[in-house]
């Protein structure tokens, strides 16, 4: 597993144009920064293209990353995050081909999916009744991956503070999922 040092490390050598360095830089983020950007775009096409997209930005802006910005993870994610908002916005002004249906499920696909659907949406009213920060808490950690250090520093909050904000939250939301 890479540090976050090692990742500050690797986005140094990235800089300066080390191949070696991007691979590992990839391979110890992209499956994250994935979540990520599906998450947002709710498509692995658009996913995928925003990952790509992402991570030519990071080969020519390695060099404009500081460690004041943040975490190498958090600057990743905020690209990535970035990248994905302007692809929805993008398509939204772009007009419906008649290709575009053949991305839509087949009917027995959505009645399938209405349980996930009933689900969720149970999911997204327990999270409104949390309290703000422990809902960005488990937002940072549980859809956009971030791990328990990188949440305390991308809210420059104490790690044990997060740490319990993230329990209580889960605690609360399985007595809200269980009602």
């Amino acid at each position: 597993m890479t540090t976050p040092k090692g990742l500050e490390r690797d986005l140094h050598y990235i800089a300066l144009g080390d191949t070696a360095a991007f691979r590992r830089l990839y391979e110890a983020t992209s499956a994250k920064l994935y979540s990520v950007s599906l998450t947002i775009v709710r498509r692995t096409d658009w996913a995928e293209e925003t990952l790509q997209d992402a991570f030519i930005k990071v080969w020519h802006s390695a060099g404009d990353y500081s460690v004041t910005k943040g975490s190498v993870m958090s600057w990743l994610i905020s690209i990535v995050r970035y990248r994905s908002i302007d692809l929805l916005r993008k398509r939204a002004n772009q007009e419906l081909s008649s290709t575009d249906f053949d991305d839509l499920p087949a009917p027995e696909v959505l009645d399938a999916s209405l349980d996930k659907l009933t689900q969720s949406r149970q999911l997204q009213v327990c999270m409104d009744e949390l309290q703000p920060t422990t809902r960005q808490c488990i937002q940072l950690a549980f859809v956009f991956g971030l791990s328990h250090q990188e949440v305390s520093e991308h809210l420059s909050e104490a790690l044990g503070s997060v740490k319990s904000w993230i329990r209580r939250g889960l605690d609360s939301l399985k007595r809200c999922l269980q009602r």
